[in-house]
């Protein structure tokens, strides 16, 4: 949760009038805050404070919590209507989603930050899954999208969305959606895959039958657009020793060509054909040569 995550300083902070937006709204946007509004002078606000700090302790970070001491922050209860302690409000998305008015049990306290605790991928996933089997593809979508959200550095999300994107003719849904991530994800091995999947399967519902393709490489051999097509069409159709060899002379030609494209196909083939097919090693090799 940024530089003043519990990461950074702790599961537990300190908030003023001047750093309450930043520790508590800004951070709420990625994760849970529970804010503690206390005073020294109230005792079962003491006892709350107590609990509150060991349950964050416990939950190692998943939510942040925040303590105002009311005494000197007149301004930030007026803010947020505390009129009587103990009181601890949760925001979410940079607002308060739960509040609690006096000393509750711990139990009561896990309730509220249980569910506001992001759901693990994993379950996400399968969630979605379960979802895009019955037929409920836009609701499958904003499951992954809303757990995106919150989890953005989760790359399996954006690229579950993109999968089933693609999946029911979205290409280019997809395309918009991983051009668009962050450039550490985008980086992502398994991301780029999809991309260049992508890209080869677009390539080829609009090449031009082989025969035309031939001839006009043959007419204009520097004309790479015409070799990609020729390669799309063949890794469509399962010819991996066509299509790997004219990757091999886009990349020869123009190793940069669309962003290396030809690069990142031939490593999707390779990795499709497996450790043991022979051809690997050549085109391996003369990846790593350039």
């Amino acid at each position: 949760m940024s530089a003043s995550s519990p990461a950074a300083q702790g599961h537990v902070l300190a908030a003023t009038a001047t750093t309450f937006d930043t520790l508590v709204i800004e951070n709420s946007r990625k994760g849970p805050v529970l804010v503690d509004f206390w005073a020294p002078w109230a005792g079962p606000s003491l006892r709350q404070g107590e609990l509150l700090r060991r349950l964050a302790a416990e939950y190692g970070g998943r939510f942040l919590l925040v303590s105002v001491d009311t005494g000197r922050e007149k301004a930030l209860a007026e803010r947020f209507g505390v009129k009587s302690l103990p009181s601890c409000k949760l925001f979410r998305h940079g607002r308060v989603v739960e509040q609690i008015h006096g000393m509750q049990t711990e139990a009561d306290y896990r309730v509220i930050i249980d569910r506001h605790l992001p759901v693990p991928a994993d379950q996400v996933q399968a969630t979605a899954l379960e979802l895009w089997a019955a037929g409920e593809q836009d609701r499958a979508i904003q499951v992954l999208a809303d757990a995106a959200v919150a989890e953005p550095k989760r790359v399996e999300l954006p690229l579950l969305i993109a999968k089933l994107l693609a999946r029911s003719g979205r290409h280019e849904d997809a395309f918009e959606l991983l051009d668009a991530l962050p450039q550490a994800l985008r980086d992502d091995r398994r991301l780029r895959s999809l991309h260049t999947h992508l890209t080869i399967l677009h390539e080829a519902a609009a090449a031009a039958e082989e025969p035309a393709l031939l001839a006009g490489i043959e007419a204009e051999p520097d004309r790479l657009e015409l070799r990609l097509s020729l390669a799309a069409r063949r890794l469509v159709a399962d010819d991996w020793e066509g299509a790997l060899a004219e990757l091999a002379e886009i990349y020869r030609r123009d190793p940069g060509y669309r962003d290396s494209l030809a690069r990142h196909a031939m490593l999707a083939v390779i990795d499709q054909l497996g450790a043991g097919d022979p051809r690997v090693g050549t085109y391996r090799r003369m990846l790593f040569r350039h």
